[in-house]
């Protein structure tokens, strides 16, 4: 840069020079003048003077240069000693070769450093962090960003380490995300049913214990409680208010309970959670998200809207059945306007149907049926577990089944899905068909998980029916046809009934016997549903093998079937039935290879939710009833899983800092 500006000098000097030489010539006619010597001697001395300052200025620009040089230097060595930031340098061996001022004291206490190993002074390994990477580290009630820069000395590798100081930005960024608002919506689970029938005097007094737990809950947290309706509140609070809830997964859960109402019936709560949107209005958005999968899954538990789903608190009670009959018979008005605007009826279960699924479609056929609408049932025979019912399908209605290839070439925007008995995306027995299909509606028992199908028309979703055969028949019900219901019809109907309730044991209610009594008018006859479920001696003997294998791991029993054999799937859920009725035992799986899928069969008598335990390993299903299938590991390891989530779901949580939950 000197250069150049040295160089600008001496070209605007040789100008002047020339313009004076110029008009020393034009003056050359008077050359005898005395005009003519004056300016002769003033050009040589300007020219003379202006040689000289170009010579002293050259001569001092490059003093200048020496002298910024040296102190530029001792500046670089003298500089990082006194600096505020603390700084260290290792060698490849993690050795400390250099240090500054501020590192000594302000991290390492003081003390003579060099040579010592980096680890031995600081808590933690210089290898986590990478080169020109930086991580956060707590350190003598402080924050700090520590950050590292490799590179090479001529004497070899050396790593230096930068400690910036960032406690104040850490207070300030968590005292904003403790502070961020949230949203809780909070539904009285069956509010109508549950106080049908009771004096206002006793709901005042459940309602007021209901309040007091609400206040008891927000004492200290500065919140805002409002009602929304008479079975709907909402609650304002901060995000710090809202974690140490969920760590302690939601106390207020459990004191409801203990609320009865007509001294017999405990009152229930559904919780909806709406904390990582990035406004208020997002978080209750999220909140009634939340709330609404919250219901969907039976209710009497919390849902929390994260970043990567959904995180699920309680329900571990059995709920309370809906007796309220009103959307059920809107929900079936709805499905016959739609058959009637349909030009055709599909229907569809779950992957390796059972009896429910089946028996269920047979349902809808008939509904189908009766409106004059065409219809068929999306089907693969061959690897369905009701092989007894479909074989009479066949027989009585002939050309009603079609496999889901033939399905996907006939559907049109017109024509109808009718998906029964599952409400996920992964099962469905063909999700191609479901995503061509224009109009769908579902009809399922199960409780709602996260991966739901979304693209419906119509659902009508009950997770406190026993089945999707008893959905059915109760719309079945509230019409009169032109024809009585045919007796094989009733039959498939009572067969998926029986099949999910065990015979009438499990998951039951007042419905549930009003169905199967107006099957039973129909002329279901249990004797022939009974062969519906008939197997043959080798599946009898591998069920038994099964269950005389079956080891004990706590209050869990657990069996492993070693080989794969025809109709395994029934096999290992008769297997997991049969080891509830072991003493000790309050949840029973049974593991067994299927294809090239590693499965597992759950089943429990209510106190353990076989369900969240499943959604954990990939699977799902209902709170007593519940599978998972696996192709990205082996039968062993998937055991494993399950013995991990088993011992994990067993031991209380810890609670986790508030900060790491935000950022999750």
């Amino acid at each position: 840069m000197q250069k150049k500006q040295l160089w600008r000098i001496i070209f605007a000097s040789g100008l002047l020079a020339l313009a004076g030489l110029i008009a020393l010539i034009m003056a050359h006619a008077q050359y005898q003048s005395a005009l003519f010597w004056v300016t002769l001697l003033l050009f040589l001395a300007g020219a003379g003077w202006l040689g000289y300052e170009i010579f002293l200025l050259r001569k001092n620009t490059l003093r200048y240069i020496a002298r910024m040089n040296t102190t530029l230097k001792r500046t670089l060595q003298t500089a990082p000693e006194y600096m505020p930031v603390p700084l260290v340098i290792v060698d490849r061996h993690k050795a400390i070769i250099w240090h500054n001022d501020a590192f000594a004291d302000q991290i390492a206490g003081g003390g003579d450093l060099f040579g010592l190993q980096m680890q031995a002074v600081l808590p933690f390994r210089p290898d986590a962090i990478a080169d020109g990477e930086s991580m956060e580290l707590a350190m003598f009630d402080r924050q700090f960003r520590v950050s590292r820069t490799d590179y090479e000395r001529k004497d070899g590798h050396a790593e230096l380490f930068s400690f910036e100081d960032i406690t104040n930005y850490v207070t300030l960024r968590r005292v904003y995300l403790d502070t961020r608002p949230c949203v809780l919506l909070i539904n009285v689970d069956n509010y109508e049913d549950l106080f049908s029938g009771t004096r206002q005097s006793e709901r005042a007094v459940v309602l007021a214990a209901l309040e007091s737990l609400f206040d008891k809950m927000l004492e200290g947290t500065e919140s805002i409680f409002c009602h929304l309706d008479e079975d709907r509140f909402m609650v304002l609070t901060e995000a710090r208010h809202c974690l140490e809830m969920e760590r302690a997964h939601f106390p207020l859960l459990d004191a409801v309970r203990k609320i009865k109402v007509r001294g017999r019936i405990s009152m229930t709560l559904s919780i909806g959670v709406g904390r990582s949107g990035d406004t208020l209005q997002q978080n209750e958005r999220f909140a009634q998200q939340s709330l609404d999968m919250a219901l969907g899954r039976g209710g009497d538990q919390a849902a929390v809207k994260t970043d990567n789903g959904f995180s699920f608190y309680g329900g571990v009670s059995q709920g309370i059945e809906h007796k309220n009959k009103a959307k059920h018979r809107a929900i079936a008005k709805d499905l016959l306007r739609l058959m009637h605007h349909s030009s055709h009826v599909y229907i569809m279960g779950h992957r390796a149907s059972d009896l429910d699924a089946v028996g269920a479609a047979v349902g809808v056929a008939f509904i189908a049926e009766q409106s004059g609408i065409p219809y068929n049932i999306v089907i693969r025979t061959e690897t369905t577990l009701a092989n007894l019912l479909t074989d009479r399908i066949a027989e009585e209605m002939p050309g009603c089944m079609i496999t889901p290839e033939t399905a996907r070439q006939q559907i049109r925007d017109t024509d109808l899905l009718v998906i029964v008995d599952t409400f996920s995306k992964d099962i469905v027995e063909d999700v191609d068909l479901y995503r061509m299909a224009r109009h769908v509606v579902v009809i399922d028992h199960h409780r709602q998980m996260v991966n739901y199908l979304d693209n419906t028309t119509l659902k009508l979703h009950d997770p406190h029916a026993s089945s999707a055969a008893e959905l059915v028949t109760g719309m079945i019900q509230y019409f009169e046809w032109r024809e009585e219901m045919p007796q094989f019809c009733a039959e498939a109907l009572m067969s998926g009934i029986m099949l999910d309730t065990k015979n009438f044991v499990m998951q039951t209610g007042v419905h549930t016997f009003e169905v199967a009594a107006f099957l039973r008018e129909r002329g279901a006859d249990p004797i022939a549903v009974k062969t519906l479920f008939a197997e043959s001696l080798e599946a009898y003997q591998h069920r038994s093998k099964l269950v005389s294998d079956a080891k004990l791991h706590g209050r869990y029993a657990i069996s492993v079937a070693t080989e794969q054999v025809p109709d395994i799937r029934v096999i290992a859920s008769q297997a997991a039935d049969e080891l509830l009725g072991v003493e000790g035992v309050d949840a029973s799986f049974v593991l067994f290879p299927c294809g090239n899928q590693a499965c597992i069969s759950a089943r429990s008598l209510g106190k353990v939710n076989v369900q969240v335990i499943m959604e954990q390993l990939g699977g799902g299903g209902h709170q007593i009833m519940a599978a998972a299938q696996r192709t990205d590991c082996t039968l062993v390891q998937l055991g494993e899983m399950l013995v991990e989530v088993l011992n994990k779901a067993d031991t209380p949580k810890e609670p986790e800092p508030a900060e790491t939950e935000l950022k999750g």
